[in-house]
């Protein structure tokens, strides 16, 4: 049978797509599948282990709570209830009030009363006994209460502002029983997943302070820097490279030669700037994002170290000028110290990467009939950016937050691995690293497929969500 042409065409496109076709099924498709029935099996490398069905007990183990080895049951499946009724209302009445801060522009003027009031408290109770969870609890409720009294002309905005610290009360009432001795009999089956969903969350917070930085740097980086001319730059150029050279040499003999180094490298990079205009600067902030990762990681590994370090010999050197006594932080050695370590790195490597080139093609996109007319209505500065440019970037940072928030709840694995193998004492180990830690050390496939669903539900929800309530404000 001879075949039409439109047919030969279809069959021929079809072969050059089988390849694809096959690696999708068998690298995306199959694995997907195959760990579905890994959550419902002990499934494990081991070979003294049997596989066998065990349905949903690799969901239980993870989620579930029990009464602690020697006590008595108490709460049952009441207490189930409160404990995740009571921080749900909890991030639920936050996330809810924040929202309605954000809904009109009285609401986020009171933020900043809320913000002076929030400081002020903790500043009270930072040098009274009332410390530990009486601080924690009467910071967040000052923190969450004010948008209470923020209400509309028409009265609206106060029944929707009044329910986000109701609940957010609620959830502090149940969470602040769970500390009682009654309910301090119980415990998580896994209590590592929930330190482990901590510190992934905890790592999460630089997220609005990085899109933040990312929209101020294209904001910067939008605008000519320099308005002199040829001979102006030059000079200008000339005198950075001077002032690098000398003063790294002088702080090279004097103090440390990494911090010569790295003076001399700041010079460089704003010599290069400044002869090259913004051009130049996008690539040098971009140059992060496309270096290779774990040379960047190792080299941050470095200068984190206390003792030799140049961030310490830095901080060193300035706590001596002001004469302070004061040991600089160990940085990844030190539990309380090691996430705050990983998310400075992470914001340095971040800030200047896509989310800046999406800033900086939203803003290329901006009408500047706009900008004319609020010139002619005769707004200022911070008035056009409030009124004209935040509005046009809002489906850019939209899409920002919630690839963000995608990537920061599977992320995380990379740099606990390289800096710190996870440690110390479990601080930087994330949901990712868990999923690694029990599929290839501990050998539990099925355990660790279960970890990853789970992430998927809350990456799907939060996604779900984002886009629910950030969809509404954003004006295509």
């Amino acid at each position: 049978m001879k075949l039409t042409r439109n047919k030969r065409e279809t069959l021929a496109a079809l072969g050059f797509l089988v390849p694809n076709f096959l690696g999708f099924f068998l690298f995306v498709a199959f694995p997907v599948l195959f760990s579905v029935v890994l959550v419902v099996t002990n499934w494990s490398l081991k070979p003294a282990i049997e596989t066998r069905f065990i349905w949903f007990d690799n969901i239980w183990q993870l989620l579930g709570f029990g009464p602690r080895e020697g006590a008595e049951p108490a709460g049952g499946f009441g207490w189930m209830l409160g404990y995740f009724g009571g921080y749900g209302l909890f991030f639920a009445g936050g996330l809810w009030t924040l929202i309605g801060l954000g809904r009109q522009w009285h609401g986020l003027r009171a933020a900043g009363w809320l913000l002076f009031a929030t400081g002020c408290t903790l500043t009270i109770l930072s040098i009274s006994p009332l410390m530990g969870v009486s601080a924690f609890l009467i910071a967040i409720t000052v923190f969450f209460a004010v948008p209470f009294f923020v209400a509309d002309s028409d009265g609206e905005f106060f029944g929707r502002a009044a329910l986000g610290p109701l609940m957010l009360a609620a959830g502090i009432v149940l969470a602040t029983l769970l500390k009682t001795p009654f309910f301090a009999r119980w415990e998580a089956h896994d209590p590592l997943f929930w330190y482990y969903l901590y510190n992934t969350l905890y790592l999460m917070v630089a997220i609005p302070i990085t899109i933040a930085g990312s929209l101020v740097l294209a904001l910067i980086l939008s605008q000519p820097l320099m308005r002199t001319g040829w001979r102006g730059r030059l000079w200008m150029t000339g005198g950075l490279l001077a002032l690098g050279l000398g003063g790294g040499a002088v702080i090279w003999r004097m103090y440390h030669p990494d911090l010569g180094l790295l003076w001399g490298a700041f010079c460089l990079v704003a010599a290069l700037g400044t002869g090259g205009g913004t051009i130049a600067y996008r690539t040098l902030f971009y140059v992060p994002s496309f270096t290779a990762g774990i040379a960047l990681m190792l080299l941050w590994k470095q200068m984190y170290n206390p003792n030799f370090g140049p961030i310490n010999e830095g901080l060193r050197i300035i706590f001596t000028l002001l004469g302070l006594d004061i040991e600089p932080p160990r940085w990844l050695l030190d539990p309380d110290w090691a996430k705050p370590a990983i998310m400075l790195m992470g914001f340095w490597m971040v800030v200047g990467g896509a989310n800046m080139l999406l800033y900086l093609a939203g803003l290329s996109n901006i009408p500047p009939d706009l900008y004319e007319a609020a010139d002619i209505d005769g707004a200022n500065g911070p008035q056009k950016f409030w009124h004209v440019t935040w509005p046009q970037l809002a489906p850019t940072t939209f899409f920002i937050v919630i690839m963000s928030t995608i990537a920061g709840l599977q992320g995380g694995f990379e740099q606990a691995r390289v800096l710190t193998e996870g440690g110390p004492a479990g601080s930087t180990k994330t949901l990712a690293y868990y999923v690694y830690e029990r599929a290839f050390e501990d050998l539990e496939l099925g355990y660790a497929s279960a970890i990853a669903w789970i992430m998927f539900v809350m990456i799907f929800l939060l996604t779900a969500m984002n886009w629910r309530f950030g969809n509404r404000y954003v004006n295509y």
